[in-house]
């Protein structure tokens, strides 16, 4: 969805003035699966109707400014479903997601605003628009599960920039000014993205790479922690064969600067996707690891694998389209944690509530978009 929405702000040229257009998309599954966790062996059964994606509800509009430059703006509305008429969920009601005012021209797409940057967005590609939690999706593995630094994020307070294309080189920037709330604050969080995407017939390449200082240690959650650091590289490949296509990705992930115990965190992911298009749909497998995360530990200076710490899921489903806007789709994933996968310490220090978790999932649902 996130690629979805980049799409639609991308530089048209020279354009009409517009009035505004809507964008509705509306995933919503039943979800048939168990969850075990070994300590204690606890098992639970879930049987649910589950939503993905936000349930976006988008305003796009443009207006040709006859000096060269079209002004763009974007206005997306989510969590649509999270009162859901019940009077107990009354302060969860719909939030605003990706938002933004734009300009483009001879120099690209400059925007200012929130928006969810290409780190995370060049990471969508496992067909379902990274929509359910559960499965092989690269974006539920590119988190520091020590830390809970996670990079799928909405970057408030952010100016970006994407050029023209040229020979299929697109370059990509953008810079977060951090939160409001930390104003006045010793932390003075900021981040920044760079990137480049190269997509020639069948070929597609990108690498980014991503750096947020000054943000808590659970990556904004918290208080924010002067002197943290967290940063990410990523690159994608894919190749469409025609009868199929492959699209894979890896990423290295680190926070430093928390000090004590775990001081710098560490790990290396990667993610696979591979679609078979078939007489009315598509046939979709995918896979993501995370390895155990390297530890370093400021009072002793030593750093290793910390053994167990790692993360593994997969899914294989089948999407059936019933029309331009609408598919049907059944799906089977599963997912493993380790039991250091996160850090849960008490008040002295050591670990606590740790699990080793695995879940199973069927699920069966239906995906509108217009």
């Amino acid at each position: 969805m996130a690629a979805a929405v980049a799409s639609a702000f991308v530089a048209t040229g020279a354009l009409a003035a517009e009035g505004p257009k809507i964008s509705v998309y509306w995933p919503m599954a039943i979800n048939i699966g168990d969850t075990d966790e070994d300590n204690g062996n606890v098992s639970t059964t879930n049987e649910t109707i589950v939503d993905g994606g936000g349930q976006n509800f988008a305003f796009t509009w443009s207006d040709n400014l006859n000096n060269g430059m079209t002004l763009h703006a974007f206005m997306q509305f989510g969590n649509l479903a999270n009162s859901n008429g019940d009077p107990r969920f009354g302060a969860n009601g719909v939030d605003l997601r990706d938002s933004h005012l734009g300009f483009s021209g001879d120099f690209g797409f400059a925007a200012f605003g929130t928006n969810e940057h290409f780190f995370e967005t060049d990471l969508i590609f496992d067909g379902y628009g990274a929509d359910w939690t559960t499965g092989g999706e690269a974006l539920n593995h590119i988190t520091i599960g020590r830390t809970g630094f996670n990079f799928t994020r909405r970057d408030g307070e952010s100016v970006w920039w994407n050029s023209n294309v040229m020979n299929g080189v697109q370059l990509k920037a953008a810079y977060t000014f951090g939160g409001a709330a930390d104003r006045g604050d010793v932390a003075d969080s900021k981040g920044h993205q760079l990137g480049v995407t190269y997509n020639s017939g069948a070929l597609t390449l990108a690498a980014n790479i991503a750096e947020y200082t000054d943000y808590a240690n659970n990556g904004g959650v918290a208080a924010n922690a002067e002197g943290t650091e967290a940063s990410g590289t990523s690159f994608r490949a894919g190749y469409d064969f025609g009868n199929f296509s492959v699209t894979g990705a890896m990423w290295d992930l680190e926070q430093t600067g928390m000090g004590g115990a775990q001081d710098a965190v560490s790990v290396n992911g990667y993610a696979i996707n591979i679609t078979m298009p078939v007489a009315s749909g598509r046939v979709i497998l995918n896979i993501a690891e995370l390895g155990d995360q390297d530890v370093l530990n400021a009072t002793t200076g030593v750093s290793a694998a910390l053994n167990d710490s790692g993360k593994s899921s997969f899914d294989i489903g089948y999407q059936h389209d019933m029309s331009a806007n609408t598919y049907a789709f059944v799906r089977y994933d599963s997912s493993e944690t380790g039991v250091n996968f996160n850090d849960d310490l008490n008040a002295a220090g050591g670990d606590i509530a740790d699990v080793n978790s695995e879940s199973d999932n069927l699920m069966l649902g239906v995906v509108f978009a217009y």
